[in-house]
């Protein structure tokens, strides 16, 4: 692996401002690893039952065809892995574990593997803002693919991490929680700790109607129902964190 090259990718996705540009970056940086294809996904935690999901990739495109029409996500151990741990993987070794080599996960990876995909590494990467991001390279090439992985997995991760900053820098101030206050994300913090108007507004040092107020702003920004669904959306955006 070639450092130098490696700091300058990184260095050029502070300039992407598309899709398009980005996706260029990931291709390059698939030929540095000497790797094939790659697959950059997000889950954005707009909702537990529909969450947004933005995908870069080159997959093969009868691969992609196959993996959507048949549904893979739902048996696939990649994305079940990534959402439950933080440490990269490779394939071969995640088909070891018992708990991600049930029937229907093998049958996605062997699926995987007769389109072209003969093995790969994932890395999971949470973002403090909700997101879950996957970022995986794969090869077609069979001959020493154990060691080639290994070779490049620390900075698979160090690009993954890139790459999902720069993607949420993209799409800064399109997520609803972007345009709350201050004020309105204390009063979600308070009213998680359980306190009500009036102990919130004694924080606060305001009215008790301004911390309402600033509460039910918070809500309607969030699109929540109530207060409880506000302060479960807070905390799914990572707007409410534990204080130093």
């Amino acid at each position: 692996m070639n450092i130098d090259k490696l700091y300058s990718l990184v260095e050029s996705l502070s300039h992407c401002h598309t899709p398009e540009e980005i996706e260029k970056v990931c291709l390059k940086f698939c030929q540095l690893c000497e790797l094939e294809f790659f697959l950059f996904a997000v889950c954005n935690a707009t909702s537990l039952s529909a969450p947004k999901i933005f995908t870069l990739t080159n997959y093969p495109s009868e691969w992609l065809d196959v993996y959507y029409k048949n549904n893979f996500q739902k048996s696939d151990a990649v994305v079940r892995y990534c959402f439950g741990n933080s440490v990269p993987i490779t394939w071969n070794k995640l088909m070891k574990i018992d708990e991600y080599s049930e029937p229907n996960a093998v049958k996605v990876m062997n699926e995987a593997h007769s389109k072209g995909l003969i093995d790969g590494l994932s890395v999971p990467i949470k973002a403090p803002t909700g997101e879950i991001a996957i970022l995986s390279l794969t090869t077609k090439i069979e001959p020493d693919v154990q060691q080639r992985l290994a070779n490049v997995l620390p900075f698979v991760q160090y690009f993954g991490y890139s790459l999902l900053e720069t993607h949420l820098k993209m799409n800064l101030g399109k997520s609803p929680s972007a345009s709350l206050t201050p004020r309105e994300k204390e009063s979600l913090f308070w009213a998680c700790e359980g306190k009500t108007a009036w102990e919130m507004s004694q924080i606060m040092s305001v009215a008790e109607r301004t911390a309402i107020f600033h509460l039910s702003s918070a809500t309607k920004k969030l699109g929540a129902a109530n207060r409880q669904h506000a302060v479960a959306k807070a905390v799914m955006y990572g707007l409410i964190k534990p204080q130093p």
